[in-house]
Parts: C-alpha cells; structure tokens; sequence
C-alpha cells in the first residue's frame, strides 16, 4: 500500500513537472511572438526611405492679368510718355519714322499676355510615412509679355486716313517659385501612387526689361536717370531700379509616381496657384498653372517591402 502511494505521489510530481515545462513552452513562445509583433513596426519604420530629392522640368503658363504692367500706359511705373517726354529720344524716334511734324501715341495693348514658358528647378521631400511627406518645391522661370502700341505719325487735322504704325513693346522678368508642401499618397494595387500636395507658395519676381522698339531700336522705360533727362553722348550715371519683390498665396499639386529602377523614379503632375506677383499697381490674386516632369533620385518607395499592406 505503502508502495503503491508512494508510486502516485511520484507519477502526480512529475506530471507537475511535465504540466510546468509545457506552460513555460508555451509562455515563451506567445512571448516570441509578441515581441516579433512589437518589433515589426519598427522594423518596417526602420525601412522608410526618408530622403528623395528630384529635378523639376516643365512649362509654366503665368496668369495674365499682372502683364498688362508692361504695356506702356502712363499708369504704369514704366510708361511710354517717359521717352516721349525726352527731347533727344523724341527727335530719333521722329526720324526714324519719317515724321515732319509731330507722333503721338494713339493706344496702348489692354491684352499684354505672358507666353507659356519653360521653367526647371528641384525638389526635397521628408516621408513622414509611407503615406505622408513635407516637402519642398523650388522652381525657376524667365516671362516675357509683348505686344504693340500704335503710334500715329504726322496726325491730319481734317478728316482723312492715318499714318498708324504699330511699335513693339515687350517686359521681361525673372520668377522664383517656393512651395512648401504636405504630401499625401494614395497607393495603387501596383507600385504605382497617386498623390497630391497643397501648402504655401512665396514667389520672387524681379523685372529685367521694359522697353519700346522703334526701327529696331530699344528704348528703355525703366527710369535709370531719376530727376534728370538724358543727354546723348554725355557721362551720366545711371542708377539700377529693382522692381519686383515677394508675393505669397497658396499651392495644389497632383500627379502620379512611377518607379523605374531602385534609386530613380518620375513623378509626372501639374500644378495650381493661387497669389499676388509684386507689381506694382497689380496687387490681386489670381490662378497660374504649369505642368511638370520630376526625376527622383533616392528611390520614390518610401518603404522597399512590396508585400507591405497599402
């Protein structure tokens, strides 16, 4: 009996033990797989590719209304009665066209508009996640408004026809775009996004040329002499006008990115402002557009797991 109670006392301890090492087995392997859960976040956080820097290269169309500061009229900052109000540059332009009397300007372009130009620059972006960026968006681009104002040369003073000629008249400025942007990635079954990004815009325009043509030669609109009149042959000292300065507004992106290789993908898009240019007597905000092709360098899959969810 004696045996035999102690038989079962034996087996019952080393099922205990049997029980035990089974749990403990089972406790670490629920604990393995708890921190490989834990741990995969940041092991995927760990993947992020954080940096993408790119090259911006595409066309810029510049809302129109702030060209009409280049059309000459007296309003205007540069306006076309400066130079016919100089004596010297009056008497050329008389005899170039062939006047023997008198030219007067008879209307000025109330259409200037800015040709659809070229434009380049580069970007930054910061990937929060794999969803979300900041980024950075530097652009460059050189406008030009032309048009014609309309001279009327030796005017009759009774009812007849009129010697009219049409005087070319162009402005030239430089522009720099900065946006500062939140970018958010809707992601495709493929790898494949499409995203969008809006923020702030700051712009610098900085006026470069703003003249008449008349037989080929330039005149220049843009005070240079202050007070005084210009002489012809005669040292005087030009002082430099900056025109132009910092405007601020809104911006929209969109487009869609597409990897080509490990470090390099393309991310065709347009985009929208909305801002003032700092003309003077222009001061409204209005829409400009452009389109672009960006190259990015850095590979543009903020996480290289293809098998991660999207």
């Amino acid at each position: 009996m004696n045996r035999l109670f102690t038989a079962v006392i034996i087996l019952c301890i080393f099922c205990s033990f049997q029980l035990e090492a089974q749990d403990r087995s089972v406790k670490e392997k629920f604990d393995q797989k708890k921190n490989l859960k834990t741990k995969e976040p940041e092991e995927k956080e760990n993947k992020v590719i954080r940096w993408n820097v790119g090259i911006n290269v595409g066309m810029y169309h510049a809302n129109n209304y702030s060209a009409n500061f280049y059309n000459g009229r007296y309003q205007n900052v540069n306006n076309v009665n400066y130079v016919m109000s100089n004596y010297y540059w009056y008497q050329a332009i008389k005899q170039a066209l062939g006047s023997s009397d008198t030219v007067v300007v008879k209307d000025y372009p109330l259409n200037m508009h800015y040709n659809i130009t070229m434009m380049a620059g580069f970007f930054l972006r910061y990937n929060l996640s794999r969803k979300y960026g900041i980024c950075l968006d530097v652009n460059y681009t050189q406008l030009k408004a032309t048009n014609f104002v309309t001279f009327d040369v030796d005017p009759p003073s009774y009812p007849t026809f009129h010697d009219i000629r049409l005087i070319p008249i162009q402005g030239v400025e430089k522009r720099v775009h900065v946006d500062l942007l939140l970018q958010r990635n809707f992601w495709l079954k493929t790898k494949i996004y499409i995203f969008l990004q809006g923020g702030l815009n700051m712009n610098y325009v900085r006026v470069t040329k703003s003249s008449i043509y008349v037989e080929d030669k330039e005149y220049n609109m843009i005070n240079l002499y202050g007070s005084q009149n210009y002489i012809p042959n005669t040292s005087m000292q030009q002082n430099q006008q900056y025109q132009g300065g910092f405007g601020y507004g809104g911006a929209l992106h969109g487009g869609i990115g597409i990897p080509l290789a490990g470090i390099l993908g393309i991310e065709p898009g347009g985009f929208i402002n909305y801002h003032n240019v700092n003309l003077t007597g222009y001061p409204d905000y209005k829409l400009s557009f452009g389109f672009y092709l960006r190259f990015l360098f850095g590979n543009i899959l903020p996480r290289p797991d293809p098998d991660e969810d999207r």
